[in-house]
């Protein structure tokens, strides 16, 4: 069952600063999640502890500015109540004003008012809590005077944006400041209006009290609700960015998969054509992949994929694009590499694949055949650049592990079909 209103009473009055999280509840009316800091909370989301921090301000500025525009004009009150006291209730008044500009000045305009806005605006009502009953228990009436008293005190309850421990707090100052004036007053309160303030704040406070208790209660909830979406956001953004990343990932090497090879070549086709500049594709194939597949099974032929993904990513510059066009063929996007750089590079890849050793295949040895291709300007078309690094492949595989680049020789023989998607 929720925590009743008592409950949240004494949790406010012991620590304040928590409330009985809004969670499920477990078997014996204990929230699993224990208490939840609201600061802790707050600075989950991004900004939230800043947001709080400013309607806290907004909501203090707004409760000062009407105590301290309506604390002169209660001198009206006095002029037609009390014509005796009027001239010394409105000294008093007045001089009440100091502390509390000085107050809602720091509020709006220093940094202790982004800091610290309950204190001030607390600090605020206090003083017109302390005047007034002042004036409550030297007044000839004092019906007019206990009105304003449990004003400041709904204003609390119901407007200011704090923890409820402000408004048991200004309670406190309340019938603390009522006291020490009856105490110090001549004649002090008659019997029947000491039971008539007694009654009206006690009621007073009571309610205030209650009410913020629950628009507190019902914020920490709100705050709940929100750090709750805020992480499901975040998760639901990780899980999407996951899902991009696998979308263009071959998951096998990890290297990019024939959707993104697709992709990043028209792009930077497009972009070579537009700025004149230059582009190379070093198609790369495992030489008697079908041999180790047979000889070692399956896993002997991932790992010898594996092994060579590995190599390609660790030769090739931060820009270029190493992916996995299907089965055991591999290609290197290279933006900016002339043919020279391109075969360089494929030359390389070529000394260095007979030094690898794939775990699982005991001395046997890889062997890489490769197909150089360069596009230059306006000749930079992905089909036509395929085209022509696939024929370069078909000369180095006529011979194997060697690097097929330049002009194709006459009589070579057609080359074979574009390798489809795998899947």
């Amino acid at each position: 069952m929720p925590f009743s209103i008592s409950q949240r009473l004494l949790a406010v009055l012991r620590r304040g600063d928590v409330l009985p999280s809004p969670g499920p509840v477990a078997a014996g009316g204990r929230s699993p999640r224990g208490r939840a800091a609201v600061a802790e909370l707050a600075a989950a989301v991004p900004g939230l502890a800043e947001e709080r921090a400013e309607r806290a301000r907004t909501a203090g500025l707004l409760v000062g500015w009407v105590a301290v525009v309506t604390v002169p004009l209660w001198a009206v009150v006095d002029l037609a109540t009390e014509s005796s006291n009027a001239g010394t209730f409105l000294a008093v008044r007045l001089l009440c004003e100091i502390p509390m500009l000085l107050a809602l000045v720091a509020l709006g305009r220093l940094p202790l008012g982004r800091r610290r806005p309950e204190l001030l605006t607390f600090s605020v009502l206090a003083v017109v809590q302390a005047e007034v009953a002042w004036m409550v228990t030297r007044s000839e009436d004092p019906r007019y005077h206990l009105l304003g008293l449990t004003l400041a005190i709904y204003g609390s309850g119901c407007v200011m944006v704090a923890r409820p421990r402000w408004t048991v707090a200004l309670v406190a100052v309340s019938w603390a400041a009522l006291g020490l004036a009856s105490v110090s007053a001549d004649d002090g309160l008659s019997p029947g209006d000491l039971l008539a303030v007694t009654v009206y704040l006690a009621t007073a406070s009571v309610i205030a009290v209650l009410a913020h208790l629950r628009r507190y209660a019902l914020d920490t909830r709100e705050l709940h609700t929100r750090v709750r979406l805020e992480r499901e956001q975040q998760r639901t953004g990780a899980l999407l960015a996951q899902l991009e990343r696998l979308s263009h990932e071959d998951p096998l090497t990890g290297l990019a998969n024939r959707r993104r090879w697709d992709a990043e070549l028209a792009e930077l086709c497009t972009r070579t054509r537009q700025r004149g500049d230059v582009l190379s594709v070093v198609l790369v194939d495992l030489d008697h992949f079908k041999d180790v597949n047979d000889r070692y099974g399956h896993a002997g032929g991932d790992a010898a994929l594996r092994t060579v993904a590995g190599l390609l990513s660790a030769r090739v510059r931060g820009g270029d694009l190493v992916a996995r066009l299907g089965g055991d063929e591999l290609a290197v996007l290279m933006p900016g590499a002339d043919a020279e750089r391109a075969t360089a590079v494929a030359e390389e890849l070529r000394r260095e694949a007979r030094l690898l050793r794939p775990p699982g295949l005991g001395a046997a040895r890889l062997s890489l055949s490769l197909g150089v291709a360069t596009a230059t300007g306006a000749d930079a078309y992905p089909r036509e650049l395929m085209s022509r690094a696939d024929e370069q492949l078909y000369r180095a595989k006529t011979t194997r592990n060697a690097v097929g680049a330049g002009p194709v020789p006459p009589g070579t023989p057609e080359p074979r079909p574009e390798p489809q998607p795998a899947g």
